[in-house]
């Protein structure tokens, strides 16, 4: 099963897995390419990714996962790798609570904000089994990144042997399957092409998580920071803007005057707003939101 979608006058699909959901992207950029996606200007134009107002309201969200993970850990100090980390900000609150901080990043660059967090113990490069030894972490979170990851499995693998035998796994997606995918298609905001390289639903996400032995505890499609935005920034899409223009002025890479258009998606945006909360809420209360947000503890791989 497949669909496709335009983007930049290149046409790009999406396969699915017939047995289990998962959507990959379809040509899919070579190794080499990928880096191009990742400019200066996908982090945002400041030490922070996003306007210093937006910023605070992504703090708020990271104290609640920060507390989550407190939660999670059950002690006083505990081992935390972040796969992804970004600006380490996540990190910089376990770290002030007195846990271990570990994070992860592709490159110098992308990491160069996270080398900043005192007391982040920051890796950068690829991920192989060996980066860190069997049990060395009490949690693991892997945030809105699993999506742009070559190879999300190995990935998932590599996590369940790096946790200690019960330890946690915090992990989030956007799903594929929600009322904002199936509206919105190709203007979906949360599909982000070509960054991310799959696209996960319920049934894919617990599949991938079970056969890399994990239990999972919880799931959840309801992700205020991630899907609000999403339906917002989906319409601005298919009304004709281009895509994901208001984004980046959300993080400081264009002024609301440096378009006659900008404005007018900010009234947009207002007016929208409303009725975009009560389509987030809805889909979540029947179980479609557009964001996978899940704890899983680490137990035997299948067959073990």
């Amino acid at each position: 099963m497949s669909r496709s979608f335009p983007l930049d006058g290149a046409v790009l699909g999406l396969r699915r897995c017939l047995s289990c959901g998962r959507l990959l992207l379809d040509p899919r950029p070579a190794p080499r390419a990928l880096p191009s996606a990742y400019q200066e200007s996908y982090y945002g134009a400041g030490s922070r990714k996003f306007i210093p107002a937006i910023e605070r309201v992504v703090d708020w969200f990271r104290d609640g996962r920060a507390r989550l993970a407190e939660r999670l850990l059950g002690g006083p100090r505990g081992r935390v790798l972040d796969i992804g980390c970004g600006s380490g900000q996540f990190l910089a609150r376990l770290i002030a609570r007195g846990h271990e901080g570990h994070g992860t990043e592709l490159s110098e660059a992308t990491g160069a904000r996270a080398a900043g967090v005192p007391g982040l113990r920051l890796r950068v490069g690829f991920l192989a089994e060996d980066s860190y030894a069997p049990g060395s972490f009490d949690l693991i979170s892997i945030w809105h990144v699993l999506e742009h990851l070559p190879e999300p499995d190995q990935v998932l693998r590599y996590s369940h042997g790096w946790l200690r035998e019960g330890g946690a796994l915090l992990l989030a997606v956007p799903n594929a399957d929600s009322w904002q995918a199936k509206l919105f298609q190709g203007s979906w905001f949360h599909l982000d092409p070509p960054r991310h390289l799959y696209h996960f639903n319920r049934r894919s996400l617990a599949q991938a998580m079970t056969r890399a032995g994990f239990r999972v505890e919880r799931m959840s499609t309801l992700s205020w920071e991630q899907n609000l935005y999403g339906v917002l920034q989906s319409a601005l899409n298919a009304v004709g803007f281009p895509r994901d223009e208001f984004y980046e002025v959300l993080k400081g890479n264009r002024s609301i005057t440096s378009s006659p258009r900008l404005p007018l998606e900010a009234l947009l945006l207002a007016l929208l707003t409303p009725f975009a909360i009560l389509f987030v809420a809805l889909e979540a209360a029947f179980g479609q939101g557009a964001t996978l947000e899940c704890v899983a503890r680490r137990s035997k791989p299948s067959g073990a």
